[in-house]
């Protein structure tokens, strides 16, 4: 059992974090944000959403960054479902309100997304929101089904530079034993970035990765990676298998 109160590192955008931030409290946990990008919001693009949103069948959302920018802009109707990349998307969407919410259980991606039923009932209308320069593969895949696939490219990301003093305490006090990463980006700024005096350090760190992506960008660096659903869940492992 936990019975001191160690610190991870979350590597999330802060539109991002407050969801892992009180994943990390909850479970006896210090979090430490580290910035390693900006989401910056493209407002015309906001603006037009509610005429937009109106006219489709089934929007997919990619993340709970691109729900945080970009829910309060649609206007909300029964008649159009919200597809979720992953459930910690879905559990936004719904907090935002949203009511008619799916997302795959099998996995938080698009290939995950694309093995729902939902593209198979019907074809139709489609709007994918998420950042400048995302994954083409839902695009491609069901515009070959006889989708009709309209972009909303609602942000940009805007590479960052970690404020490592954030460690200092954590690292005097021996309490850093973690670090949580979503995105392969995450993985480079954090390796490329870090200084020299910490590298050792580093190495000794778990990494908890949502994704084998991630874990697969991890791999060269050779550290101990724990593949997880979600922060939470990977939290309730270390906590019951006293892995820290």
């Amino acid at each position: 059992m936990i019975t001191t109160h160690p610190s991870i590192v979350l590597m999330r955008p802060r539109q991002a974090a407050a969801a892992d931030i009180e994943s990390s409290i909850r479970a006896g946990w210090q979090p430490l944000l580290m910035e390693y990008q900006q989401l910056l919001p493209f407002d015309d693009i906001l603006q037009q959403l509610a005429e937009r949103s109106l006219k489709q069948d089934v929007i997919v959302w990619v993340s709970p960054s691109a729900v945080h920018i970009a829910a309060k802009y649609l206007v909300q109707s029964d008649n159009v479902m919200h597809v979720a990349v992953g459930a910690a998307t879905a559990k936004v969407l719904v907090a935002y309100g949203f009511k008619q919410v799916v997302y795959p259980l099998d996995g938080n991606d698009s290939e995950a997304v694309l093995r729902l039923a939902i593209w198979h009932q019907k074809n139709g209308r489609m709007m994918l929101i998420r950042g400048v320069g995302g994954r083409e593969l839902l695009v491609d895949k069901l515009g070959q089904q006889g989708w009709q696939v309209e972009l909303a490219e609602v942000y940009e990301r805007q590479p960052q530079l970690l404020n490592w003093s954030v460690l200092t305490q954590p690292l005097k006090e021996k309490r850093l034993k973690a670090v949580y990463m979503t995105t392969s980006a995450a993985v480079n700024a954090w390796f490329s970035q870090m200084p020299p005096d910490l590298y050792a350090i580093g190495k000794s760190l778990l990494y908890l990765v949502h994704h084998p992506r991630v874990e697969a960008a991890l791999s060269s660096y050779d550290v101990a990676t724990m593949l997880v659903s979600d922060l939470q869940r990977g939290l309730e492992i270390l906590h019951s298998d006293s892995t820290v």
